[in-house]
């Protein structure tokens, strides 16, 4: 008797998605990287059907919360982007080697919650790893929200600005009508807890999901040996783990 086949991610569902630059190499950090990986977003998420909510650039990695038309589509487009934002790099560096690590992580979002939870530790990432205020930082979707004008200080062409003004989604239910007062009542509850970088502002379960994400994902993967299960058993173990350099 066949097993009929599921997916990992079910169709529009809610993901955090984090990758990294090969071995950790802080091959992101020139600002002109971090722009051009901004306008592959902006040209291929409607291509794909992705709905880009919220990001963060660091040097050596990133992150995204997203709402994927499917799971096919999120990963044709990661590979298209970022099999261009290699070739860029590597031209840009002078180099000719992998630019990043081959996996991304993508786990599931299962509660509003707990993606009101995502979208503080995104916004709160940059801050943690180099003490730069996102509200500033125009490589973190908050200050986008906050100032959309931020665009502005790309200094790109009139067609590379219009991308970037329709980049982010503000129709997603997460919202409330008034994005901009959501997001500053949001970032000032997280900074409260910020202020004295409290553990549990950085815990790192949204490597892995929520319990109920995690246990899901287990049974998929033990059921159709899709890769070997590779979450820790105690979350405490999850203190040490995606560390920024």
């Amino acid at each position: 008797m066949s097993i009929p086949r599921r997916k990992i991610l079910p169709n529009g569902s809610l993901s955090h998605l984090v990758f990294r630059c090969h071995n950790r190499q802080r091959l992101l950090q020139d600002d002109a990287v971090k722009i051009f990986l901004l306008l592959l977003w902006a040209k291929y998420r409607i291509e794909y059907g992705i709905k880009i909510l919220e990001f963060s650039i660091l040097d050596n990695h990133v992150h995204l919360q997203v709402r994927a038309h499917s799971t096919e589509a999120l990963g044709h487009f990661m590979r298209n982007v970022n099999s261009q934002l290699a070739r860029f790099v590597n031209k840009l560096l002078d180099r000719d080697s992998q630019v990043i690590r081959e996996r991304y992580k993508s786990p599931l979002i299962t509660s509003d919650a707990y993606a009101f939870q995502t979208m503080q530790y995104i916004w709160l990432n940059r801050l943690k790893a180099m003490h730069r205020n996102p509200r500033f930082d125009p490589f973190c979707s908050l200050s986008w929200r906050l100032n959309p004008e931020v665009i502005k200080t790309f200094q790109l062409n009139e067609e590379g600005e219009i991308l970037l003004r329709h980049l982010l989604s503000t129709e997603d239910r997460l919202y409330s009508n008034n994005v901009r007062k959501f997001c500053l009542d949001l970032f000032n509850a997280a900074m409260s807890k910020a202020e004295l970088f409290e553990v549990s502002v950085f815990d790192h379960s949204h490597t892995i999901g929520d319990f109920v994400a995690v246990e899901a994902r287990a049974s998929i993967l033990n059921a159709f040996r899709i890769e070997k299960n590779p979450w820790p058993a105690s979350a405490s173990a999850l203190l040490n783990l995606d560390r920024p350099e």
